[in-house]
């Protein structure tokens, strides 16, 4: 039951997402490795180190999505103990396969905003991508919502921002697609919402190429606020 494989960056991404799908197929305990060996830090600075036996990732309800994992201390994956990211700061991988730190994931609060919840969010599992001095892009995977309504069951890798002096990780690219409302949502009646009405119309002008660039280079995503900030008048 491998997390990681020796490949980079999207292709690690689109790995999990595979192995995600095959939950099914494996039984909790079975085959695992030192790839599963992980060293769990707790919200009270407790360390636990074990094998991960069914992975956030895996989820039993749709609830439980990058929520909830199970973690047995020995590899033979006996008498697992459940975890959710409510009492989880932080998962390290004991096997080291990426220079881009992938291996490194944290309990961070994500939006989950609607017209009439705009504050709803939700403690969960993520990876971080990479950061700029304006903010934090981070990664997770998870059942992709819009594919759902149209009666498809899928995963896509989903990316989130946090901002510079904010607690809070707000979704902007769903797979292939970008989409601002969950940031429009969040910010608007804050000062960042003359932020957000700039990337909106930034990347609405891109057009098709820029559509294209930001999922296969989601950083691109901070240079368009550094963008706004040095436009903006002191």
């Amino acid at each position: 039951m491998c997390y990681f494989c020796n490949v980079e960056n999207k292709v690690i991404k689109t790995l999990i997402l595979v192995l995600a799908l095959m939950v099914n197929c494996v039984a909790w305990g079975k085959g695992l490795s030192e790839q599963d060996h992980v060293l769990v830090t707790l919200n009270d600075g407790t360390q636990i180190e074990g094998y991960v036996t069914k992975y956030w990732s895996e989820p039993s309800t749709f609830s439980s999505m990058n929520r909830v994992f199970w973690l047995a201390s020995g590899i033979d994956g006996n008498n697992p103990k459940r975890y959710s990211a409510d009492e989880v700061k932080s998962i390290d991988f004991i096997v080291k396969i990426s220079d881009r730190n992938y291996e490194h994931v944290i309990s961070a609060e994500v939006a989950n905003p609607s017209t009439f919840k705009p504050h709803r969010s939700k403690k969960q599992f993520v990876h971080i991508e990479d950061s700029t001095s304006r903010g934090v892009i981070y990664w997770w995977n998870a059942i992709d919502s819009q594919q759902m309504q149209l009666g498809a069951v899928t995963m896509s890798t989903i990316y989130g921002v946090c901002f510079e002096g904010e607690n809070i990780i707000v979704p902007f690219l769903t797979g292939n697609v970008i989409s601002l409302n969950a940031l429009r949502i969040t910010y608007k009646k804050t000062e960042r919402k003359d932020l957000i009405e700039y990337l909106d119309k930034r990347i609405l002008k891109g057009g098709s190429k820029l559509w294209n660039e930001v999922p296969r280079n989601p950083m691109m995503f901070m240079d368009f606020v550094e963008e706004y900030y040095s436009k903006a008048k002191p």
